[in-house]
């Protein structure tokens, strides 16, 4: 049997599942290729609330990538939540003779509101692992932060205008992912070295949901390790996160004041999506 494409994450834990490397590997086995997962940070967390964040040691980083990058034919990589600057700047160190693709999701907070901007994050993406990437998956908030002053006011750029900044400043292809609009359609834009292209669904109303940007990149990544076109690589997965939104499934928690919450997961498992070369 012809063994299936290698790809990587380098992403944080989620003990819910919903988001982070569980999120990756569900996407990765649904497409069809082989994961790999180097634990950068254990995240404590449902749908609703990020309850702890503990980041694995740089050493401990290190060990996993330059260990599986040493024993698999990797195709290609997606980075996810790193934790603090000391683990961007070891990925880079370790990504920087690579000629694998790379998509880099930034992930700077959760859905639900709490920030992994930590101490020199910005920077240490900024200058070691941005000019890296192939391609870029920031929503609007994590493309704002990564291009506004380190001191000084935020941007309020239009979507374009904050991907064609990105693009041309580190070098890469930008997909804006458009999760955070307010609109009757999720519009999520690609920049690739200025050429743009759209890609629109109507926006799923699901309540509580978390893990599309981590759904979104792991797609993407498994798509370009399968020899598709960004653009097709795109277009496939708008399709799986927009399918996994309208098909997830949910539950209910009870909170402390005795209001029942929704609590919805991605499935990432119940279809395929195939992306035609």
């Amino acid at each position: 049997m012809c063994p299936p494409p290698v790809v990587l994450t380098i992403a944080g834990s989620d003990c819910c599942s919903g988001a982070g490397l569980q999120a990756d590997l569900k996407v990765f086995s649904m497409l069809g290729v082989h994961g790999l997962t180097a634990v950068t940070t254990v995240i404590a967390e449902t749908p609703l609330q990020v309850h702890g964040v503990y980041d694995m040691s740089t050493a401990a980083l290190k060990e996993q990538v330059r260990s599986l990058l040493a024993c698999y034919p990797v195709a290609a990589i997606k980075t996810g939540l790193l934790g603090p600057a000391s683990n961007v700047v070891a990925v880079a160190e370790l990504l920087e003779q690579s000629r694998r693709p790379l998509v880099v999701d930034p992930v700077l907070s959760s859905s639900t509101g709490t920030s992994f901007d930590f101490e020199g994050v910005i920077t240490a993406y900024r200058e070691r692992l941005l000019p890296l990437a192939t391609v870029l998956t920031p929503n609007q908030p994590e493309a704002e932060k990564l291009l506004s002053p380190p001191s000084g006011p935020g941007l309020q750029e239009e979507p374009l205008e904050l991907a064609s900044q990105l693009g041309s400043t580190f070098d890469a292809a930008v997909v804006l992912t458009g999760g955070h609009g307010t609109g009757k359609h999720a519009i999520d834009l690609l920049w690739d070295d200025n050429r743009v292209s759209t890609f629109e669904s109507p926006r799923a109303p699901v309540a509580s949901a978390h893990g599309t940007g981590c759904t979104f990149s792991s797609a993407l990544t498994a798509f370009l390790a399968q020899g598709h076109s960004l653009h097709q690589a795109v277009s496939g997965a708008k399709h799986v996160v927009t399918r996994a939104l309208t098909e997830s499934y949910q539950w209910t928690e009870e909170s402390s004041s005795g209001e029942l919450r929704a609590l919805n997961q991605l499935p990432a498992e119940a279809f395929r999506v195939p992306a035609s070369k």
